[in-house]
């Protein structure tokens, strides 16, 4: 699963980029539009750097229960529902799973499945039966009933864009820990080849190292409810920062046929449940940017 699913393991934000020294004293016309240019928040969707429209701190991108897909598509949803029992020094333990997901077909035949993988679905109930299996050769110390486990995770749609398509992944769990997991991620995939796709193969190195410093400056003066602020979202690397937007992004495309970026990610402090830090963009419209979504 991409990164940020899990509000103990997630957290990749990057360190504040330095801002641009102030313009030279001006009109306020012209300081706006120094500051704009230094920032890379440029009005062209072009090869150049790429303007954020909003940022915020809110509580997640919007979904819908079924996936937009590309013209030619088709989806229908799976389901993988377990209920696994056993006894442990006559306590009763159980495991309950439950893992939605859809199977995507496309023209030719060919399909993929998003969620509900069998291979993940298996692993944990072995993992489960293993634990059992070694709770029953111990003593019977309150440590070794950690053992009624839950495990729910789901699909849902975001947007699309020529030949991708973007989904939300939401999870939760228990498996015995001092907490349970749980978190939303998104991430977009290329329906032709049902391969996930990062933002930095559809970009130009330039447009993603703006797009980094761009949101790493942004990041630093968003404040949300309850005096969350951005550094919440943020790990102090670099190099984490352009991972998590390279990862967590989503394309939409509205009524009049624009493209937008969508980034989306969950703060690591397990406090703040699920809140997350959004940046919309308007995306590229060169021929390049436009033949990799599949708009060629």
């Amino acid at each position: 699963m991409p990164r940020s699913v899990s509000r103990q393991s997630t957290q990749q934000a990057a360190r504040v980029a330095t801002p641009a020294p102030p313009p030279r004293a001006g009109t306020p016309a012209a300081s706006s539009r120094a500051t704009t240019a230094a920032a890379g928040w440029s009005p062209r969707a072009s090869s150049g750097p790429l303007r954020i429209t909003a940022a915020r701190i809110d509580d997640g991108i919007k979904t819908t229960p079924r996936l937009a897909l590309p013209e030619g598509f088709s989806a229908k949803p799976t389901k993988n529902d377990n209920t696994l029992r056993d006894t442990v020094h006559g306590q009763p333990v159980v495991f309950e799973q439950s893992a939605q997901g859809f199977e995507v077909s496309g023209p030719g035949g060919r399909t993929f499945t998003i969620g509900a993988d069998k291979k993940g679905v298996d692993g944990l109930l072995n993992e489960w039966r293993s634990e059992v299996k070694a709770a029953k050769g111990e003593p019977a110390y309150d440590e070794n009933m950690q053992l009624n486990w839950d495990s729910q995770s789901t699909v849902s749609g975001v947007g699309t864009a020529g030949k991708l398509m973007s989904v939300s992944l939401g999870g939760s769990s228990f498996t015995g820990g001092a907490h349970p997991n749980a978190g939303t991620s998104i991430a977009t995939y290329d329906a032709r080849t049902g391969k996930q796709v990062k933002l930095d193969e559809l970009l130009t190195p330039q447009q993603m190292n703006a797009l980094v410093r761009d949101v790493g400056a942004k990041l630093n003066s968003l404040k949300g409810r309850d005096g969350v602020d951005g550094q919440s979202f943020t790990s102090g690397d670099p190099a984490d920062l352009r991972a998590t937007i390279a990862e967590n992004f989503a394309l939409t495309t509205d009524k009049n046929g624009k493209v937008k970026i969508e980034l989306a990610w969950e703060s690591g402090v397990h406090a703040l449940g699920g809140m997350t830090a959004r940046f919309t963009i308007d995306a590229p419209n060169d021929p390049a940017f436009r033949a990799k979504i599949g708009l060629d």
